[in-house]
Protein backbone atom coordinates (compact mmCIF):
# COMPACT_ATOMS: atom_id res chain seq x y z
CA UNK A 1 0.00 0.00 0.00
CA UNK A 2 1.69 3.25 -0.96
CA UNK A 3 0.44 6.14 0.69
CA UNK A 4 0.69 9.89 -0.68
CA UNK A 5 -0.33 12.46 2.15
CA UNK A 6 -2.55 12.32 5.27
CA UNK A 7 -6.08 11.48 5.91
CA UNK A 8 -8.72 13.92 7.06
CA UNK A 9 -8.53 12.70 10.14
CA UNK A 10 -5.18 13.04 10.92
CA UNK A 11 -5.00 16.63 9.86
CA UNK A 12 -7.99 17.04 11.99
CA UNK A 13 -6.38 15.54 15.61
CA UNK A 14 -2.79 17.26 14.47
CA UNK A 15 -5.52 21.14 15.14
CA UNK A 16 -7.08 19.93 18.27
CA UNK A 17 -3.79 18.88 19.36
CA UNK A 18 -2.25 21.95 18.50
CA UNK A 19 -5.24 23.78 19.70
CA UNK A 20 -4.90 22.64 22.98
CA UNK A 21 -1.27 23.44 23.44
CA UNK A 22 -1.95 26.88 22.04
CA UNK A 23 -4.05 28.01 25.20
CA UNK A 24 -1.66 27.71 27.91
CA UNK A 25 1.50 29.25 25.47
CA UNK A 26 -1.16 32.12 25.13
CA UNK A 27 -1.81 32.66 28.35
CA UNK A 28 2.41 32.17 29.38
CA UNK A 29 3.50 34.78 26.93
CA UNK A 30 0.39 37.13 27.79
CA UNK A 31 1.61 36.89 31.81
CA UNK A 32 4.91 36.95 30.55
CA UNK A 33 4.26 40.56 28.95
CA UNK A 34 2.16 41.41 31.75
CA UNK A 35 4.71 41.15 33.77
CA UNK A 36 7.18 42.39 32.33
CA UNK A 37 5.15 46.13 31.75
CA UNK A 38 4.20 45.71 35.51
CA UNK A 39 8.07 45.09 36.00
CA UNK A 40 8.82 48.22 34.20
CA UNK A 41 6.15 50.45 35.44
CA UNK A 42 7.19 49.68 39.01
CA UNK A 43 10.97 50.27 38.11
CA UNK A 44 9.73 54.30 36.77
CA UNK A 45 7.56 55.19 40.16
CA UNK A 46 11.16 53.81 42.50
CA UNK A 47 13.18 56.06 39.94
CA UNK A 48 10.61 59.17 40.93
CA UNK A 49 10.92 57.95 44.58
CA UNK A 50 14.17 57.84 44.98
CA UNK A 51 14.63 61.72 43.45
CA UNK A 52 11.82 63.13 45.47
CA UNK A 53 13.63 61.12 48.34
CA UNK A 54 16.46 63.56 47.44
CA UNK A 55 14.70 66.63 47.18
CA UNK A 56 13.59 66.38 50.52
CA UNK A 57 17.22 65.56 51.86
CA UNK A 58 18.08 68.72 50.64
CA UNK A 59 14.79 70.49 52.25
CA UNK A 60 15.02 72.10 56.22
CA UNK A 61 12.76 69.74 57.50
CA UNK A 62 10.36 72.41 58.93
CA UNK A 63 10.07 74.08 55.23
CA UNK A 64 8.55 70.62 54.10
CA UNK A 65 4.90 70.45 52.58
CA UNK A 66 2.48 68.25 50.96
CA UNK A 67 3.27 68.86 47.70
CA UNK A 68 1.73 67.20 44.24
CA UNK A 69 4.47 66.65 41.24
CA UNK A 70 3.88 65.49 37.92
CA UNK A 71 7.74 64.28 36.92
CA UNK A 72 6.60 63.12 33.33
CA UNK A 73 3.63 62.98 31.66
CA UNK A 74 0.76 60.03 32.99
CA UNK A 75 2.90 60.15 36.16
CA UNK A 76 1.87 61.51 40.08
CA UNK A 77 4.35 62.00 42.97
CA UNK A 78 1.89 62.88 45.90
CA UNK A 79 3.90 63.53 48.96
CA UNK A 80 2.33 63.82 52.30
CA UNK A 81 4.33 65.20 55.44
CA UNK A 82 2.41 64.61 59.11
CA UNK A 83 4.04 65.42 62.14
CA UNK A 84 2.56 64.96 65.62
CA UNK A 85 -0.16 67.77 65.25
CA UNK A 86 -1.30 65.73 61.96
CA UNK A 87 -1.19 62.03 63.92
CA UNK A 88 -3.28 63.47 66.74
CA UNK A 89 -5.76 64.40 63.93
CA UNK A 90 -5.96 61.31 62.48
CA UNK A 91 -5.89 59.37 65.60
CA UNK A 92 -2.83 57.93 65.43
CA UNK A 93 -0.85 57.18 68.81
CA UNK A 94 1.81 59.94 69.55
CA UNK A 95 5.56 59.56 68.47
CA UNK A 96 7.94 59.00 71.39
CA UNK A 97 9.69 62.46 72.21
CA UNK A 98 13.60 62.46 72.87
CA UNK A 99 15.15 64.59 75.55
CA UNK A 100 17.45 65.46 72.66
CA UNK A 101 15.51 66.22 69.70
CA UNK A 102 11.99 67.72 68.36
CA UNK A 103 9.52 64.37 67.48
CA UNK A 104 10.81 63.46 63.67
CA UNK A 105 8.78 64.23 60.64
CA UNK A 106 7.03 61.64 58.58
CA UNK A 107 7.01 61.43 55.15
CA UNK A 108 5.12 59.34 52.67
CA UNK A 109 5.56 59.61 49.05
CA UNK A 110 3.22 58.10 46.45
CA UNK A 111 3.91 57.25 42.95
CA UNK A 112 1.00 57.07 40.77
CA UNK A 113 0.29 56.24 36.97
CA UNK A 114 -3.01 57.42 35.30
CA UNK A 115 -5.27 54.59 34.54
CA UNK A 116 -8.20 55.41 32.50
CA UNK A 117 -9.64 58.63 34.00
CA UNK A 118 -8.61 57.34 37.87
CA UNK A 119 -5.00 57.78 39.17
CA UNK A 120 -3.44 54.07 39.88
CA UNK A 121 -1.19 53.95 43.00
CA UNK A 122 1.92 51.92 41.81
CA UNK A 123 4.31 52.20 44.62
CA UNK A 124 3.76 54.06 47.81
CA UNK A 125 6.92 54.85 50.24
CA UNK A 126 6.88 56.00 53.79
CA UNK A 127 10.17 57.07 55.93
CA UNK A 128 10.52 59.37 58.86
CA UNK A 129 13.07 62.11 58.90
CA UNK A 130 14.56 63.65 62.09
CA UNK A 131 14.87 67.33 63.46
CA UNK A 132 17.59 68.21 64.61
CA UNK A 133 17.25 70.28 67.97
CA UNK A 134 18.43 73.88 68.18
CA UNK A 135 20.81 75.12 70.27
CA UNK A 136 19.63 77.16 73.25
Amino acid sequence: MNRRGYTLIEVLMALVILGILAVPLGYTIHAGLDGSARARREDKALGFVREEWSRVRAIVVDSLRDTLLEPEAGWRLERDVFDSSDRALAGLSPLQKSSTSRPPVEIAVCAMTRKADVWDTVRCFHWMRPRIKEAP
